[in-house]
């Protein structure tokens, strides 16, 4: 496992949008299990009935951890709804994207993390991205902010999560700048 000398934490952006599309996806999922069994698609609904109990009480406990102010993942809830719709009559292609969606609400909530090590820059996205220090113009915190400056003129700014002391920044300031200056002496 690698290691970093600095790993910092930005802020998270809210997840609105992402918690109410799987909300969505989860609606559609009730009204079109419900329209199957009133249609009588299933002579034994009682599985069909079960998947549509748990993910509907997923739901609920998500909504409650939400007003907790914790982030709720709606993966257990969509990974349930993709076996509901796996056994619908065609309804393979829904639960693949059920499924897809169940698997990708995590990362894409996980925190926006840039770790610094002096084989460069990694930030933590899906798909992750690493730049050597050579592709790097400039990087500091200053302002509880933490700013990246490309050679490309690409411009990375984000806001740090938590307050950072001065001696931190300097610090940092001073690794960042002795990384750049190591690799512009490597490339002449």
């Amino acid at each position: 496992m690698r290691e970093f000398d600095y790993i910092i934490v930005c802020k998270s952006p809210d997840f609105k949008n992402i918690d109410r599309i799987s909300q969505f996806m989860l609606f559609i999922s009730i009204v079109a299990f419900s329209y199957s069994i009133y249609l009588g698609l299933f002579p034994k609904p009682a599985l069909i009935v079960a998947i549509m109990t748990s993910f509907t009480s997923w739901w609920v406990f998500c909504v409650f951890q939400n007003k907790k102010g914790v982030v709720p993942y709606y993966r257990l809830g969509l990974l349930l709804a993709s076996w509901g719709w796996f056994l619908q009559p065609n309804g393979l292609l829904i639960s693949g994207i059920f499924l897809i969606g169940a698997l990708f609400e995590r990362q894409v909530k996980f925190p926006y993390e840039i770790a610094f090590d002096p084989a460069g820059i990694v930030i933590n996205t899906f798909p992750k991205k690493h730049y050597p220090w050579g592709y790097v113009e400039n990087a500091l915190i200053k302002d509880d902010l933490i700013t990246i400056d490309f050679k490309d003129n690409k411009l990375i700014q984000k806001q740090i999560n938590e307050p950072v002391t001065d001696n931190i920044c300097k610090e940092f300031n001073a690794f960042c700048a002795t990384q750049i200056a190591n690799s512009r002496t490597t490339q002449s």
